[in-house]
């Protein structure tokens, strides 16, 4: 049939439209009466009916026509598809649109997934050449044994990918070679890197290096060479950003306290440390004591087997034996309570307390002494000082017993001194006001009758012989 003869469809959906029209099986051709035709009646070389019956299955799901690629993205985004699983649908698809999948699903992890309840923290450290990536793989393991794939288990993030571009929604997050410094800077700072590793995360989003995450793993590992002091210390010490803006350090408590197991790798031993707060031995975040300390070296154990998966995956069980069950007793650790038990614990919260007012506390008196070219203070109550050696105050610079004695003792001197004096001047005060006093009883005195009989007169009428008025 020539091509001139035949009408091509255009558009989207515009063949599969065609197809739907041939059988006349569509509602609205039935409505305009329209014969209808069985299925064996159109002759094509591939299934036609399927293409249809899937066609209206995606209508239903994703609201209308949408191509393949769509269908991924979509699937993805909101319907919570993981890249595995596109990986394994189409290959082609999934390496074309590689870097949309991937920031698809980091926002579907971060929009629709709950992080989890717990999170547990393990540093491992060591020199170079001791395996301490091939440890943090082999924690992972034993800590997921029904995992079987790496990628389904962990994923891992190096010094120059903190973006989590790539994560899958993995259980395990290794950071691996991450000095204090670095962590610092590649979470934008202190309270970023607190959430990311606070054993009992926040539902909410922290920014890392050009963009935001909500990380949902349960157990971050972090590796590097610096000693677990150095880096826990670093984490919570004084540093400078690279914009020159400083920090303060805090209490080194709070990194202390978001590490509950440190691994340590040497050439030819691992030690393992448990921190005694979270399984309730102490009460100091900062105390470690060393759990276990065994043989072996996992770098070396993977050199050994090379390609032997299986070899080298039971040796590195042999060197962790007893560490999955070290996890689960301190994650058991948190406590539990029932509804009932919380209702009780937080029944009084938001009750108002009233205090008290403070009674205010007497002031002392304070007394300064002048003596040589520097002041004494002292402080008591009332008159009665008692002075102490120690309460001199002597410049340390008078280190000699018998100069500190020769001073104590022109102290003591000159404030006996200052209160004969003071007693003196108080003794004056009241000669001076009874003298006062005298005269004033002379001048009244002076008022009474002419002559001494008429002044006793009118003092006995005035008193009437009572001693007691007259001195009132």
């Amino acid at each position: 049939m020539p091509e001139f003869l035949v009408e091509v469809a255009k558009g989207k959906g515009a063949f599969l439209d065609c197809v739907e029209y041939l059988p006349h099986s569509s509602e609205k051709e039935q409505e305009k009466g329209k014969t209808l035709y069985s299925d064996e009646e159109v002759h094509s070389n591939f299934d036609w009916r399927k293409e249809l019956n899937e066609r209206e299955e995606n209508r239903l799901k994703y609201g209308g026509d949408l191509s393949k690629k769509d269908r991924m993205l979509f699937d993805v985004l909101y319907l919570g598809k993981t890249l595995k699983e596109c990986r394994e649908e189409d290959k082609l698809l999934y390496m074309n649109n590689l870097d949309k999948l991937k920031k698809h699903r980091l926002e579907y992890i971060s929009s629709h997934m709950e992080v989890p309840k717990t999170r547990l923290n393990i540093y491992v450290c060591g020199g170079g050449g001791v395996g301490k990536d091939v440890a943090s793989r082999a924690i992972a393991r034993c800590l997921y044994p029904c995992i079987e794939a790496d990628e389904d288990l962990f994923f891992e993030l190096g010094c120059d990918n903190v973006s989590y571009e790539g994560c899958d929604a993995q259980p395990v997050n290794i950071l691996s070679d991450y000095r204090a410094y670095t962590l610092l800077d590649a979470y934008k700072g202190r309270e970023n890197l607190f959430k990311v590793f606070d054993s009992h995360p926040h539902n909410s989003r922290v920014n890392v290096k050009f963009s935001s995450i909500k990380p949902v793993n349960s157990v971050n590992i972090v590796n590097s060479v610096q000693d677990y002091q150095v880096f826990l210390n670093g984490l919570a010490g004084h540093y400078k950003d690279k914009h020159g803006n400083e920090h303060q350090a805090e209490d080194k408590a709070q990194s202390y306290r978001r590490f509950p197991i440190v691994v340590e790798l040497e050439e030819a031993t691992i030690t393992i440390y448990v921190n005694q707060y979270f399984i309730g031995k102490s009460n100091d975040a900062t105390d470690f004591k060393v759990w276990k300390k065994i043989k072996g070296n996992f770098g070396k154990i993977r050199k050994a087997f090379g390609n032997n998966e299986e070899k080298a995956r039971f040796y590195e069980n042999k060197l962790l034996n007893g560490f999955a069950e070290l996890v689960q007793e301190i994650m058991q650790n948190e406590p539990q309570q029932s509804d009932e038990e919380l209702e009780e614990m937080f029944k009084d919260f938001g009750e108002e307390i009233f205090e008290e007012p403070q009674k205010e506390e007497p002031k002392k008196e304070v007394k300064k002494i002048g003596l040589d070219d520097w002041v004494i203070a002292y402080t008591g109550k009332g008159e009665s000082f008692n002075i102490e050696f120690d309460e001199c105050f002597i410049p340390l610079e008078y280190n000699s017993p018998e100069k500190r004695k020769e001073i104590y003792e022109k102290f003591v001197a000159e404030k006996n001194r200052k209160e004969e004096a003071e007693k003196k001047k108080a003794l004056e005060e009241e000669k001076k006001k009874s003298v006062i006093q005298g005269k004033d009883l002379l001048d009244w005195f002076d008022g009474f009758g002419n002559n001494e009989a008429k002044k006793e007169d009118d003092f006995d009428t005035t008193f009437e012989d009572n001693e007691e008025d007259f001195f009132a």
